[in-house]
């Protein structure tokens, strides 16, 4: 049966019925589904057994650019200022290093080997990429949560932002060893910086469009993120932009647009799953197996000295900024996986007529080799991370949903507690993002019951609280002021911790639960002297998840 002439629609979904059932006998093998989606894929590809032709990844491929268009877009929604304004020095360190450290090992190594200098550039650029749908599937079938997710995400976005950049760059720098320069070096450079600019301007015009047309009620979230995910995708393309970068910037518009923002980013969360599965599977049938033999000691070098540099970039960036060290000790491996991006610079190096089809084809199969393998062997590895880190099985609603790093607040400066409560009033509504909360009001309800009675319950530690006419659920915020507030305190000690907690009518039962569950929490003598010694968010983050302090704050599923 030749399954180029059978209907595109009938073709995705018998991609998906293979998909899913190779991701379900992954899973009983214990194997991470993405893995099981991309052998059943290279099974049926022209690689083994040929059910699925070379044709049929042309015949899909805008099924192909849609999910990678939706998959970017979701990754630049997680670069977010309200959930990372206090982690940007750990995730950039992360990236930097990361990004530096592979691009330098790999043209170091390919020179060494070939003394090509056009081809180890571009294959330095190359190996920075790393495949965002792979992590996010991962993440999403692990159901994982924590600093190592928040930050793998936030680095796996701007990774692939510097991957644009530096290829762009590269291209034109390695054209000038191949072949005799036409034009100056910066009007080349300009005109490759002018078309990522517009691709980033197209995304981000798109996102404020679909965000104002959801405001006024014009379309739903689900209908805003799929026109705007087909707009920017096919626009792009049809400009000759970057349709990866113009997604990104728009999942980057939509992610810093408060709460309605991030709801459209999650709109299409549903239909995710299907995305992941044939996009995968489809990978997988594009794969080819005969690749690997023709990757020589170059492509040996490339994908030793990338994978080096992933792994130890990012595990001594994450110790430069401050990620704690079962952080550090685990993200390097969550950076490995490259597909999509990798790929799709392929293609654009297999259409500039600057390079000779030698330089070029050696380039492709040093790249497919190695995608081969990190999409094999990739995810696995990922799954452990996630693993080695104790953030798998995370991503669920707790009782005190308030209590992440990004709504810790530390060093919390006052002059008093009237200072103290309108500082955290203010940090609590700017992370998380409300727009249906005033300050004003806020603070006025703490403050008229912090005039009838003090909400410190000694040993330093006050829990200021307020009844709020209307908000998404109970919010809340964690500061730490380390010289202490006069907090008028039973037992006459300075206030540390603070914890303000603002509850809207309709949550007055889940009110007690959390006001209960905080202050027995803060009760424990080993809590608060760590929490004394703590020099980061972070820090405190990791002292309130760890040991048995979780059981205060349970999973409302357990």
């Amino acid at each position: 049966m030749d399954i180029n002439a059978l209907n595109p629609l009938f073709t995705i979904a018998l991609i998906f019925a293979a998909g899913y059932a190779g991701g379900l006998l992954a899973k009983r093998l214990h194997m991470p589904s993405v893995t099981g989606n991309i052998i059943v894929g290279v099974a049926l590809g022209p690689s083994i057994f040929g059910f699925f032709s070379e044709g049929t990844a042309r015949l899909l491929e805008p099924a192909t650019m849609f999910a990678m268009g939706l998959i970017t877009a979701v990754i630049g929604g997680h670069l977010s200022w309200r959930r990372l304004h206090n982690s940007v020095r750990r995730i950039l360190s992360v990236t930097l290093m990361e990004v530096i450290l592979t691009g330098t090992l790999v043209v170091f190594s390919i020179y060494f080997l070939t003394e090509d200098m056009a081809m180890s550039l571009l294959l330095g650029a190359i190996a920075t990429a790393t495949a965002p749908a792979t992590v996010l599937a991962v993440f999403r079938e692990e159901r994982a949560k924590g600093l190592m997710v928040k930050t793998t995400l936030a680095s796996v976005a701007l990774d692939n932002v510097l991957c644009l950049l530096l290829f762009s760059v590269t291209m034109v720098t390695a054209a000038q060893y191949v072949g005799p320069a036409v034009g100056s070096l910066g009007a080349k450079l300009a005109l490759a910086g002018r078309d990522l600019l517009f691709s980033a301007l197209i995304g981000a015009v798109a996102g404020k469009l679909i965000l104002t047309a959801v405001r006024r009620r014009d379309i739903t979230p689900f209908t805003g993120l799929l026109f705007g995910v087909l707009m920017t995708t096919g626009g792009a393309q049809s400009l000759g932009l970057n349709p990866l970068l113009t997604n990104l910037s728009m999942g980057v518009v939509l992610g810093n647009a408060g709460r309605e923002g991030e709801e459209l980013v999650s709109a299409l969360e549903d239909f995710q799953p299907m995305v992941l599965t044939s996009f995968f599977t489809l990978a997988g049938v594009d794969l080819h197996l005969s690749s690997l033999p023709a990757m020589g000691l170059a492509g040996g070098a490339y994908l030793v000295t990338r994978g080096v540099g992933k792994v130890l970039g990012a595990t001594v960036g994450a110790y430069i900024g401050g990620a704690p060290p079962r952080v550090s000790k685990a993200i390097g491996p969550t950076l490995l996986p490259q597909a999509g991006l990798a790929i799709g610079l392929l293609v654009v190096l297999q259409g500039d007529g600057r390079f000779p089809s030698e330089l070029v084809g050696a380039i492709t199969n040093v790249v497919l080799a190695t995608v081969v393998l990190n999409e094999i062997f990739g995810p696995p590895l990922v799954r452990r991370s996630v693993r080695a880190a104790e953030e798998a099985g995370k991503d669920r609603r707790r009782l005190v949903e308030f209590l992440q790093e990004e709504h810790i607040l530390y060093p919390l400066k006052a002059e008093d507690k009237w200072d103290a409560i309108r500082k955290m009033g203010e940090f609590m509504i700017k992370t998380h993002g409300v727009s249906d909360v005033t300050l004003d009001a806020l603070v006025e309800s703490v403050e008229a019951r912090e005039r009838s009675f003090s909400t410190a319950i000694g040993s330093g530690v006050a829990l200021p609280h307020a009844h709020i006419e209307s908000g998404p659920e109970i919010l809340g915020a964690m500061g730490l002021c380390p010289k202490g507030i006069d907090f008028d305190a039973p037992d006459g000690e300075p206030v540390r911790v603070v914890i303000l907690i603002a509850t809207p009518e309709g949550y007055e039962e889940r009110h007690l639960e959390i006001m209960s569950a905080v202050a027995g929490l803060m009760s424990d003598p080993e809590v608060r002297a760590h929490l004394l010694t703590a020099r980061s968010s972070a820090e405190i983050y990791e002292i309130l998840e760890s040991g048995a302090r979780q059981d205060y704050n349970y999973f409302l599923d357990d």
